[in-house]
């Protein structure tokens, strides 16, 4: 009796082990795909898809400079600094910085509303058109680079993936942590 209960403790004792090991490979997995995300992410994010056609602009001065390239080749309309700021969803003195720097390099200018004077149109210059072309045409190329590259279904599958990953990100709620000491104490 006393070597069956020996044997049966060892197995419980291997089975809860090799659980334990399971449960950590599973973790180590799960961190190492969570690692691996973040990391592609970031990356992503530092690639700088415009390069340097024009470099004296942040890659935010870049968004903003195609944005409103691409604005006017649609619509043949100039944007407000709200529309730019709504687009990107940065605050209004955000923009207003971007703006700034681009009218300096002589890519925008701004005008008022002729409506009404309270509201501030910006429009691309021939400069600002030039430099807005040749960075389209870039990433025009860039883009037949990559399709030439690769399976075009792989392309559509990975961007499915990369929604649903971010759908996920989107949908789980963000907990502030509000940590505060007593001073009185």
């Amino acid at each position: 009796l006393l070597q069956k209960i020996n044997r049966l403790t060892t197995y419980l004792w291997c089975a809860k082990l090799e659980y334990v090991i399971e449960r950590k490979e599973i973790f180590m997995d799960s961190k190492a795909l969570s690692d691996e995300i973040i990391h592609l992410f970031t990356r992503m994010n530092k690639i700088k898809f415009f390069r340097n056609i024009a470099p004296n602009l942040t890659p935010s001065e870049t968004d903003v400079l195609m944005l409103l390239f691409c604005h006017l080749e649609e619509t043949g309309e100039e944007l407000t600094v709200k529309d730019i700021s709504s687009f990107f969803e940065i605050k209004t003195s955000t923009t207003i910085q971007f703006v700034n720097s681009l009218e300096k390099y002589n890519y925008i200018k701004r005008k008022n509303d002729p409506k009404d004077k309270r509201i501030t149109l910006v429009s691309l210059t021939n400069y600002g058109k030039k430099v807005a072309e040749i960075v389209d045409k870039n990433k025009q190329e860039v883009m037949r680079q990559i399709i030439l590259s690769e399976d075009v279904q792989e392309i559509k599958n990975s961007f499915a993936l990369i929604n649903r990953i971010l759908n996920t990100i989107d949908a789980i709620p963000i907990q502030t942590i509000s940590i505060r000491e007593d001073m009185n104490q």
